[in-house]
C-alpha cells in the first residue's frame, strides 16, 4: 500500500512532541547536469556546511545537498539535487544512521523544518544513537524544501465530496482530479513522474554510497518505514541494522488498505470513549455523555452546514469533521483531552479546533505535493460508481462514527481520474525479502493510523527479522512506549535486539 496510509497533522504533533525524524530534501538541479550512479557517488560528493536557518546551531547541525538523476534509467540525463542534514554524535561517531519519519499530520513539506522545530524531543527519545552516530536527516524529492511538486490547483475542495453520493458525483470528483494533476504536471515537468518510492529508494541509496556506508542504517517511521520496506527489497545486501516503527505496509491493496484504516480509526475511537468513562470532567468534558453519540450529532450537524469552521471562513464538511478526530486520536493520551473539548464544542456550533485541525490537514503546498507523490505507486483506481459505492457502504459499517474518512481514503479517492502509473508498488517488490541484516518491527497494538497488523505482516516478509509488540495506544512504539524506544535506540547504537517475541507496555500517564 503507498505511501497515503498515514493521517493526522501538524498540530497533533506539536501536542505529542515526536513522530519526529527526520527528512530529506532536494532541490532541482539544472536540466541536463550530469549525475553520478550510486555506487560511484563518493564521500567527498558532501560538502557539509552550516546551515543556514538559526534553529539549527542548537542540534551543530550542517546541511549539503546531492545530485542524483531524476530518472535513475537515465543516470546521464537530467538531475536533482537532494537537501541534507547531518546531526552530530555528541561523542565520538562510530557511524551513521538515516532517520525519515513522516509527521504525525500525515506526509509532505519540510521535513528538516520539522525535525528542527521537534528534534529535541526526538533525540531524547535516542540518547544512545546521539551520542555514538551522526543522525542523518532529508526530504523525499518533490516536497518540502526540494525543488518541490509544483501544483497550483488544490487537491482538496470542500465543495467537491470526497465520498460521492451518486455517480454525477463521482464523475465531478475524477473530473477535479484530473484537473488537479494536469495543472501539477504543468507546472512541474517531469519530477512528477519520478517522485515514487522506488525512485526515492535509489535516492536513498546514493546518500548511503555517498556517506562512505558499506550498509544503510535506518530508522522509518510510518512511511518513512515503508521507505525502509521498499530499500530492504531493492537493496537487500546493502541493508544494516534497520528499525521499521509503525511501518505502512507497501503489500497492502489500497482497497485493502483503506478497509484496514477504517477498523483502525473505529477501534481508536472507541479506546477514546472508554478513556472519557473512566476519568473526570476535568480531563474529559464529555464525561457522563456518551462521546459516540455527541460526535454522531457533530458530523450530522456538519453535513447541514451548521458548524462553524472557525479560520476556514466556512463551515465544516462531515468528513472534515471526521478526519479531524482522526488526527487527535493519534496524539494519545495528549490530544484526547482536547478532542473531547472540541466535540462538546462543536456540538454547539462552534467549530473552531476541529477547523484547526483541518486547515493544517490540508495545508499547501504539502497536501497536493504528497498526495500526487501518493497516486505515483499506486494503479488509479476504476472509476465506477457502483464499486465505490459498495466501498464506502463497507466502510460505514465497519466504522460507524469515524466513517472511514482517513487521508488514506483522501488519496485513494484522490487518484481517481488520474492517467494510470502503472502497475502496484507490490507488483515490483519480491513477495519475501532477506536482507543481510535483522530488521525490528515496531509497532503499538492501539494504532489508529496505521493497523498492528500492518507490522506483524510487514515482519512476515523480511527473513530474520523481529518483531516488537507494543501494548499501547498512539502512533508507534517510539513515542508511545519507553520500553520500545528504549530497543529501538539499543538496536541502532549497539546491534543488540530486543528479546524475540517481546511486549512492551505503554508509557505511564
Amino acid at each position: 500500500m503507498p505511501r497515503q496510509l498515514v493521517g493526522g497533522r501538524r498540530v497533533a504533533q506539536a501536542l505529542v512532541c515526536g513522530l519526529v525524524t527526520a527528512l530529506l530534501m532536494l532541490t532541482a538541479a539544472p536540466a541536463g547536469a550530469r549525475a553520478a550512479r550510486s555506487a560511484a557517488i563518493g564521500v567527498d560528493r558532501i560538502a557539509w556546511t552550516p546551515c543556514p536557518d538559526p534553529a539549527a546551531a542548537r542540534f551543530r547541525a550542517q546541511c549539503a545537498q546531492l545530485t542524483v538523476p531524476l530518472d535513475w534509467a537515465e543516470p546521464d540525463g537530467p538531475a536533482t539535487a537532494l537537501a541534507l542534514m547531518r546531526v552530530p554524535a555528541t561523542g565520538t561517531p562510530r557511524g551513521t544512521v538515516l532517520a525519515d519519519s513522516e509527521e504525525l499530520g500525515g506526509y509532505g513539506g519540510s521535513q528538516i523544518a520539522y525535525f528542527l522545530q521537534h528534534g529535541d524531543h526526538y533525540l531524547a527519545l535516542l540518547p544512545r544513537v546521539h551520542a555514538s552516530m551522526d543522525i542523518v536527516v532529508a526530504d523525499p524529492r518533490g516536497l518540502g524544501d526540494s525543488s518541490a511538486l509544483h501544483c497550483p490547483l488544490a487537491a482538496h475542495d470542500p465543495a467537491v465530496s470526497g465520498f460521492p453520493s451518486d455517480a454525477a458525483d463521482l464523475r465531478r470528483l475524477a473530473a477535479h482530479n484530473a484537473s488537479t494533476f494536469e495543472a501539477c504536471r504543468a507546472a512541474s515537468g517531469p519530477l512528477l513522474a519520478w517522485t515514487g518510492l522506488r525512485s526515492q529508494a535509489r535516492d536513498i541509496d546514493a546518500v548511503r554510497a555517498a556517506l562512505g556506508q558499506r550498509a544503510l542504517n535506518w530508522i522509518g517511521q510510518a512511511t518513512g518505514g515503508e521507505l525502509g520496506v521498499v530499500y530492504a527489497a531493492m537493496f537487500p545486501r546493502r541493508t544494516g541494522r534497520m528499525v521499521l516503527d509503525t511501518v505502512v505496509d507497501p503489500y497492502r491493496s489500497a482497497i485493502t488498505g483503506v478497509l484496514d484504516v477504517a477498523r483502525a480509526e473505529e477501534a481508536g475511537f472507541a479506546h477514546f470513549v472508554s478513556w472519557c468513562a473512566g476519568v473526570s470532567t476535568d480531563q474529559c468534558v464529555l464525561h457522563g455523555r456518551d462521546p459516540g453519540q455527541v460526535f454522531d450529532s457533530v458530523v450530522t450537524k456538519a453535513a447541514k452546514g451548521m458548524v462553524d469552521g472557525g479560520s476556514l471562513g466556512r463551515p465544516l464538511t462531515a468528513p472534515e469533521v471526521r478526519i479531524a478526530a482522526g488526527t487527535f486520536l493519534v496524539g494519545y493520551p495528549v490530544s484526547w483531552r482536547l478532542l473531547s473539548t472540541a466535540i462538546a464544542q462543536a456540538d454547539s456550533g462552534d467549530g473552531t479546533v476541529l477547523g484547526d485541525f483541518v486547515a493544517l490537514t490540508y495545508s499547501d503546498p504539502d497536501n497536493t505535493g504528497s498526495r500526487a507523490q501518493a497516486c505515483a505507486d499506486q494503479p488509479t483506481p476504476a472509476t465506477d460508481w457502483s464499486q465505490l459505492h459498495a466501498l464506502t457502504e463497507e466502510m460505514a459499517a465497519l466504522a460507524p462514527h469515524t466513517g472511514g474518512s482517513s487521508v488514506a481514503w483522501d488519496v485513494y479517492t484522490g487518484c481517481l481520474g488520474r492517467p494510470n502509473s502503472g502497475p502496484p508498488l507490490a507488483a515490483t517488490l519480491p513477495a519475501r525479502i532477506h536482507p543481510s541484516s535483522t530488521v525490528l518491527v515496531t509497532a503499538t497494538t492501539g494504532d489508529p493510523i496505521n493497523p498492528y497488523t500492518w507490522g506483524r505482516d510487514v515482519a512476515n516478509r523480511l527473513a530474520g527479522s523481529r518483531l516488537l509488540t507494543a501494548d499501547a495506544n498512539g502512533h508507534g512504539g517510539l513515542d508511545n512506549s519507553p520500553c520500545a524506544a528504549a530497543a529501538i535506540d539499543t538496536y541502532i547504537s549497539t546491534g543488540t535486539l530486543p528479546p524475540p517475541g517481546l511486549h512492551c507496555g505503554t508509557a505511564p500517564q
